[in-house]
């Protein structure tokens, strides 16, 4: 009689990933190694500049893994943007073994690898240890609150630096030497069950640093990913928070929200949570307001096209067209008012005074660079001098640089405004042309490299002539506008 011999099947990998997942769960963390075999990641698929900084640091004698988002975007079919690398080598080691390298921030010290088209980012292993100083002296500082306003705490383990991540699926790490993915925190599942989830306890994370709320909502936009619930359950609680943060810092992330090609998911998802008025204050009262909404909703899903197309998106455009219908309520009151005095105030004064009101409160929360808002005001502007169609004026209006810019926000509020099809009618063949001699240009430069000629200033002199519409004209316009809009007379 033979003996029956039984070979337990080898469990799948998805197998692993869920057991490892569950050990996460209890434990905190538990650390998977998947071998060269088991991940489609290659070396072809990284910058060379990335290899660069990853061999130069080895080759030093410490360690070094590529981790973050370039990681997770090749594990989702996706190309890289930008490479990151960690390291247990401090800042300054980093900068002697590249000298086309520099030591930036003061929050996390960081390096920068520059390179000729692409800059490397390289931070050092952190740690999560006790003992958090308190406004003192130290490389570890918080506030009252318990948000960190400094973290230069270094860690001596890739396990610890795994720790100090803000989420899982951007806590995977290659190895340069095994060609191994190791994850400590079910990163590879979260990636497969399409979840955002945060490391460590959400509340104390958030409070740390305030902006992981707005990158947990930004990564489910931008990868059309759900929040897990320990991830999203405090966002609304501690939206408050990101009040604190640096209105340089804020500024940056609305870009990367509403500029990458997912602006209209991250509109929606901010509104969700309730993060949507606080990065643009003074706009609740729109939030109920249907054309409000299908205004900004439509100029979103057109800046969205833009970035699918290879086209640059820009964040004067973004800025004046979330604010128009605010920077429109301020016109037209200052107007109403300006119609009880004796003497008569110039309309551009009016709309100069509306843009300083809107733009005083948006600075206190996103630090709007000055020539972002001279573009905002130009183009702002230009919605009123695009309803003169006076043959004298039409050569100066197209020259101007923004005319393109402000003719597309005239043409999204077309779609919602009635009375202006005959101008967007009138416009529309100035706009093809110059668009069209825009392109020739750029394919000129393209064929010819060469030093670009700096663009032509506008003066602010400029935007001080009127349309030569009449001040009851302009208020019945804004009357109009009003009633487009569904707002109180």
């Amino acid at each position: 009689m033979k003996d029956t011999k039984i070979t337990a099947p080898k469990p799948s990998l998805e197998d692993v990933l869920a057991q490892n997942k569950e050990q996460v769960r209890k434990h905190g963390s538990a650390k998977l190694v998947l071998a060269r075999k088991d991940h489609p990641i290659s070396r072809k698929n990284f910058s060379r500049q990335a290899l660069k900084v990853l061999e130069g640091l080895s080759h030093a004698g410490f360690q070094a893994y590529l981790v973050g988002g370039c990681i997770r975007d090749l594990l989702t079919n996706k190309v890289p943007k930008d490479f990151d690398v960690s390291t247990n080598a401090t800042p300054e080691q980093v900068r002697r073994v590249f000298r086309n390298s520099r030591i930036i921030g003061r929050r996390f010290k960081i390096v920068h690898v520059v390179f000729a088209n692409e800059i490397i980012e390289v931070t050092t292993f952190r740690s999560m240890q006790d003992g958090t100083e308190r406004r003192g002296s130290g490389t570890r500082v918080s506030d009252d609150s318990g948000m960190l306003v400094r973290d230069n705490v270094y860690g001596k383990s890739l396990e610890e630096d795994a720790q100090r991540r803000d989420f899982t699926i951007n806590a995977i790490y290659y190895d340069i030497k095994t060609f191994e993915l190791i994850d400590f925190h079910g990163g590879f599942a979260d990636l497969k069950a399409r979840v955002i989830d945060i490391i460590g306890d959400p509340e104390v994370r958030y409070l740390e640093d305030p902006v992981r709320m707005i990158r947990a909502l930004r990564f489910a936009a931008k990868l059309g990913f759900k929040l897990s619930r320990r991830t999203s359950e405090p966002i609304r609680k501690l939206a408050d928070n990101l009040r604190q943060v640096s209105n340089a810092r804020l500024y940056e992330e609305v870009n990367k929200l509403f500029l990458t090609g997912h602006g209209l998911q991250s509109y929606h998802i901010l509104r969700e949570y309730g993060l949507f008025e606080i990065l643009f204050p003074g706009l609740e009262a729109y939030f109920d307001n249907p054309a409000f909404n299908s205004f900004v909703e439509a100029a979103l899903k057109s800046s969205d096209a833009r970035y699918a197309q290879n086209k640059r998106n820009m964040p004067h455009f973004l800025y004046a067209v979330i604010l128009w219908f605010k920077y429109q309520e301020e016109v037209f009151n200052l107007e109403q008012f300006s119609d009880c005095l004796v003497s008569d105030v110039a309309a551009q004064e009016l709309r100069q005074q509306a843009f300083n009101n809107v733009m005083q409160q948006q600075q206190q929360i996103t630090a709007i660079p000055m020539a972002i808002l001279s573009s905002i005001r130009s183009m702002w502007m230009l919605q009123y001098l695009l309803l003169d169609t006076t043959e004298s004026h039409t050569s100066l209006i197209v020259s101007r640089s923004l005319f393109r810019g402000g003719f597309d926000i005239f043409k999204v509020r077309g779609q919602f405004e009635p009375y202006l099809e005959e101008y967007i009618r009138y416009w529309q063949p100035y706009y093809d042309k110059s668009a069209a001699q825009a392109s020739k240009k750029k394919l000129e430069r393209e064929s010819s490299p060469g030093p670009e000629s700096a663009p032509a200033k506008e003066s602010a002199a400029s935007f001080g002539k009127d349309s030569g519409q009449s001040r009851k004209d302009r208020l019945e316009k804004a009357r109009a506008w009003r009633a487009a809009m569904h707002l109180d007379p």
